[in-house]
């Protein structure tokens, strides 16, 4: 047991200090130029928060709350980082600074709340008669996802040259996640605002520190990203509080990132669900660190300085009590959330599934049978007037045949270049950001001549990192941007992926609604052009599968243009699919004044009567070139929007043909084509004079070159596929 153990028993020369361990003043020390009034409020939340966290551990063993992560031992870390911060700063956290909530009147009934399950929706509506000066993003618990998320917010401040500073509070543990890496080189790079707090208590859940790295401290971290950094006493709220005010006036000014390691201690579990005494020495915690204790330090303090005595102690014990019983008599009255909110703010307006599945549900709570809708038209849909796009968007599509369009020739490489162009021109907010995207003008000059026109604030070359790219992204989609980050191939995508799902497609209903997602991610995907392993890559079933996302896929240079402008004036995230085997193998005449093509609507390529063909992207051209070949008056329907799907256009379809063909380039099993099929079979199989087929690639990995055209499906697959939809009928 005792090899396993660790931890900070003699603090290093660089351990900045305030107070010693029996709470008086080290020689030589500064003591920070606080008032005695704002030094007994740091006191009374120093004791607010471990009063709380008592409250709520409390509740949980009640069986009110699921699960408790107490800062015991650790309240000075976040209370003295965040003090130093002003109005309209913003605190990207995890679950062990409460104090700093605390200070910047963060009801005490809502952190209870965060705690009891109900869903953000039903504690925004409950408890709405609050503001805090400063804001917070919700928790994080994938750890060290804020940080890259903290140094995004920064960048975006920077660039629009406001003084505003991000913080970003994370643990030992987290600075092992590649996203803290991402994090901290984005910021070096850019010079960001950002002050991120290293909370050292020791332990992540079970592993000691010193498995967390090889580094003498985590503080030197810093030095590989150009960041200045301090190891500060983490129970010694004054040094803590001394540390941060410098690192947040030198961001505030201009000297861009600082990272702080504060040396503390975990006293407790890490959770409720942990049992520290299988994995250390609580003897530990008692001899070494719980004189240490924060409040008790800060408390003698002081007692030295005449502004506490038993009396004041006692007070302050008793009015905190007070406040912690009336917040949580207001966390209960909040209720349980109405299951339905589970429907609410994932994308604005409601698509028809969610229509439809709300409608659902509600006949399940009504004790009725959910499934006897076999036609997809029994939802209601005066009760969901919203269905549709729903978006802040005024669509202007331009036909480029009409007298008045000035129209010019353009493959879909052009129309993204156009788009880009006419959308920065529009609007200010929006920034591309990606690798290679500058100078280079991206690998296929899809951004092309940008950086010279709007300079290097709006047009971001990045470090390598998909990973770094979106989640620095999704920081600037929080702060008022309208990122447009570049992934350079979909096979790319993946080490972005933790970002995407736990930032970008969550953001919007984590927080009820409060904080808006508005970017979009661009890649090309598909193969066709003989690219290396990972750059052919077809996997937007991932994207699909991820609720609060639109995944659009434009198959011409019109569409492309009209599309990629929706979407970057959608409030909602987008993840915007570039078929590039057909980047410059389509030109089309497509209007140079700027026009916008609605998302979430399927358009009819076209029109037939026996056997629908449903395909998107790069397989319409195949799809139309099948069509042509066989014997059969088909009807081509590109989906345009993969998620959500414009349900009614392909039953409509399909219920006039009675067949139905999905043509599409991914693997076959789960790939879209089986939702596709689902879909039709739920709602029009009554309709159908043969099984749905699907002419998709192969269940394999994308093969190399010399296979590769025999892999892709093909305008021959398609019509093998139409021509056996004909040949069976029921």
């Amino acid at each position: 047991m005792a090899d396993e153990t660790w931890s900070e028993r003699d603090p290093p020369p660089d351990y900045h200090q305030v107070l010693d361990d029996d709470g008086g003043v080290l020689d030589g020390a500064d003591v920070p130029s606080l008032d005695d009034d704002e030094l007994v409020d740091l006191y009374r939340t120093l004791v607010a928060t471990r009063s709380l966290e008592d409250t709520m551990l409390d509740i949980q063993r009640s069986g009110e709350a699921s699960l408790v992560a107490r800062s015991r031992g650790e309240e000075a870390v976040a209370l003295g980082a965040a003090a130093p911060l002003q109005e309209d700063d913003w605190v990207f956290y995890t679950y062990r600074q409460n104090s700093a909530l605390v200070h910047w009147d963060v009801p005490m009934a809502k952190i209870i709340a965060g705690t009891t399950g109900q869903e953000p929706e039903t504690v925004a509506e409950g408890l709405d008669d609050w503001e805090s000066p400063v804001n917070f993003s919700p928790d994080y618990t994938p750890v060290g996802v804020n940080v890259t998320n903290a140094a995004g917010s920064a960048m975006t401040d920077r660039f629009r040259d406001r003084d505003t500073v991000s913080m970003a509070f994370i643990g030992d543990g987290s600075t092992s996640e590649g996203s803290f890496h991402d994090g901290m080189n984005f910021a070096g790079v850019f010079d960001a605002p950002v002050v991120v707090v290293v909370q050292n208590n020791q332990w992540a859940i079970s592993e000691p520190s010193k498995r967390q790295t090889g580094s003498e401290t985590f503080a030197q971290k810093a030095e590989a990203y150009g960041v200045p950094h301090e190891r500060v006493d983490g129970n010694d709220v004054l040094a803590m509080y001394d540390a941060a005010s410098r690192a947040v006036e030198r961001a505030r000014e201009g000297g861009g990132a600082t990272l702080i390691e504060a040396v503390t201690y975990r006293m407790g579990n890490h959770n409720t669900s942990d049992n520290a005494s299988l994995y250390r020495d609580e003897e530990e915690q008692k001899e070494e660190w719980a004189e240490r204790d924060p409040i008790d330090r800060f408390s003698t303090y002081l007692g030295h300085r005449n502004l506490l005595d038993d009396d004041r102690r006692e007070e302050i014990e008793e009015d905190v009590d007070a406040d912690i019983d009336e917040a949580l008599d207001e966390a209960r009255s909040v209720g349980e959330s109405d299951p339905a909110t589970m429907f609410d703010n994932h994308l604005h307006g409601t698509s028809w599934r969610e229509a439809h599945q709300r409608t659902e549900f509600q006949r399940e709570q009504a004790g009725e049978n959910p499934f006897t809708d076999f036609t997809g038209d029994a939802f209601d849909t005066e009760q969901w007037a919203d269905h549709g796009p729903g978006l802040d968007v005024e669509f202007s599509p331009r036909d480029p045949g009409d007298d008045d369009v000035e129209a010019q020739s353009m493959d879909v490489v052009t129309a993204v270049n156009r788009a880009l162009h006419q959308e920065m021109d529009r609007d200010d907010d929006v920034r591309v950001l990606g690798y290679d995207i500058g100078p280079l003008g991206g690998v296929f000059r899809a951004t092309d001549d940008l950086l010279d026109e709007y300079g290097s604030d709006r047009v971001i070359d990045t470090p390598l990192s998909e990973n770094g790219i979106v989640g620095a992204a999704a920081g600037m989609a929080m702060r008022d941007d309208r990122p447009v980050p570049e992934i350079e191939f979909m096979g790319f995508f993946y080490p972005a992926f933790g970002q995407f799902m736990y930032a970008v497609a969550k953001m919007n209903k984590r927080t009820g609604g409060e904080v808006e997602m508005p970017m979009t991610i661009r890649m090309p995907y598909g193969g066709g052009i003989k690219a290396l392993e990972y750059h052919q890559e077809s996997t937007e079933t991932f994207e699909i599968h991820a609720p609060g996302v639109r995944v659009v896929c434009p198959s011409s240079p019109y569409q492309t243009k009209g599309l990629l402008a929706s979407s970057i004036r959608s409030d909602d995230p987008v993840v915007f699919m570039e078929p590039k085997s057909i980047y410059r193998g389509i030109e089309e005449e497509v209007p140079t004044d700027e026009y916008t093509v609605p998302l979430d609507e399927a358009r009819t390529v076209r029109e037939g009567e026996d056997v629908t063909v449903l395909t998107w992207g790069a397989m319409v051209p195949q799809a139309e070139r099948a069509a042509d070949e066989v014997d059969a008056d088909v009807e081509v329907v590109d989906l345009v929007t993969l998620s959500p799907l414009d349900v009614e256009t392909i039953l409509e379809s399909v219920k006039k043909t009675g067949r139905c063909v999905v043509v599409h380039e991914a693997r076959r099993t789960l790939g879209l084509g089986a939702e596709l099929s689902a879909l039709v079979n739920e709602y029009a199989l009554d309709r159908l004079k043969a099984p749905v087929k699907r002419a998709t690639g192969y269940d394999v990995h994308f093969p190399g070159n010399d296979a590769e055209d025999d892999y892709l499906t093909d305008a021959n697959r398609a019509a093998d596929a139409i021509e056996a939809v004909m040949s069976y009928e029921f």
